[in-house]
């Protein structure tokens, strides 16, 4: 398919409702996505699966997926399932139980903020990836919004700061956690995603209540921009299938739109006659020729393997790619007085 042919939907993924621990309704949470500009929702209640709550909900798309952890052992090894037509919450007592359990089912999993950091007045605990030995994973959860917002509270002063402020806090994926990527990826594609991990929860500090990150900021902040190969057809099961192809071949980017509209980046490779876009291969022994556009000015850095290979500032870089390897790019922008990460793209693989 020409790369130029692909439509471009905004998602936001790892939600959570009055299900399991959120406090939103999915028809709540629907309004909430129509406002921010949110064209899919993937809800991931905690061990709980609600078929009933997909489909279309005005002009928003909601799917349901399922985020597994093990209940005796619940702050750790938390896995992301999208995909599934069934509840594989039975399978969750170990990580590649649920992995296989998942890949049986036809689903995607993906390992749901695998490095956390708690601030010391969080009061919320650090759930990483403990069991790095597992196999079958479709991809990683590259930037968790509420992940990195919980790290940034040390004391009491950030919390009141970060709750009315939270975007003075957010800066990007973990530096640890780029480089977790790039080491998987080395053992074939891994896809990422971002994940708002919304849930709109209340808290209270004396007097004060506030609800943290609502659904309508998260959903204004950190999204997956999905490149499909066909328009909505107005069938739930249909438009489901688009969407999870395009998840399953990596076509996809991580944007932060709240820092500026990432809608229309772009990560294009070019062999000869043959092109790609995110998540594609390019194989034939030839120079390819990589080529980065985004809809604003921005550093950007292209990466082969994990490895810095090209640099700009602009809305655009170009790259002659005479080595195989896997090509990443990433591209950051000034935002609330900060440099902060904007657009990670899934690798292009030469071949």
């Amino acid at each position: 398919m020409p790369t130029t042919d692909y439509i471009e939907r905004v998602v936001n993924l790892h939600i959570h409702t009055v299900h399991s621990d959120g406090s939103g309704t999915v028809p709540e949470i629907a309004e909430a996505a129509s406002e921010a500009g949110v064209e899919v929702l993937i809800v991931t209640d905690h061990n709980v699966y609600r078929p009933e709550e997909e489909g279309w909900y005005g002009e928003v798309l909601v799917l349901v997926g399922e985020e597994l952890n093990d209940p005796v052992h619940p702050h750790r090894n938390h896995l992301l399932v999208l995909g599934a037509e069934d509840d594989l919450a039975t399978h969750a007592a170990t990580l590649q139980e649920a992995i296989a359990a998942a890949k049986r089912a036809g689903a995607l999993p993906f390992i749901a903020h695998p490095i956390e950091h708690s601030g010391a007045r969080a009061n919320e605990p650090e759930i990483n990836w403990e069991d790095r030995d597992v196999t079958g994973l479709h991809g990683v959860e590259l930037w968790n919004y509420m992940s990195e917002f919980k790290s940034y509270i040390h004391t009491v002063l950030h919390g009141l700061l970060y709750a009315y402020l939270p975007s003075l806090a957010i800066r990007g994926p973990y530096p640890e956690t780029l480089r977790l990527w790039d080491a998987m990826l080395t053992d074939g594609p891994c896809w990422a995603v971002a994940g708002s991990d919304a849930h709109a929860s209340l808290y209270r500090l004396g007097p004060l209540r506030r609800r943290i990150l609502s659904y309508r900021y998260l959903f204004s902040a950190v999204n997956t921009h999905l490149l499909l190969t066909e328009g909505w057809s107005g069938d739930v099961r249909r438009d489901r299938v688009s969407v999870y192809e395009a998840l399953a071949a990596g076509r996809a980017f991580v944007g932060y739109d709240l820092a500026a509209p990432t809608r229309g980046a772009r990560f294009v490779g070019e062999r000869g006659e043959k092109g790609c876009t995110f998540g594609g291969t390019l194989s034939g022994g030839k120079e390819a020729r990589l080529s980065v556009d985004l809809p604003a000015p921005a550093s950007i850095r292209l990466l082969r393997n994990g490895v810095p290979v090209a640099e700009a500032t602009g809305s655009r870089l170009d790259y002659a790619a005479g080595e195989p390897g896997v090509y990443r790019v990433e591209a950051r922008r000034r935002f609330r007085g900060r440099s902060v990460g904007w657009v990670f793209g899934n690798p292009i693989i030469v071949t």
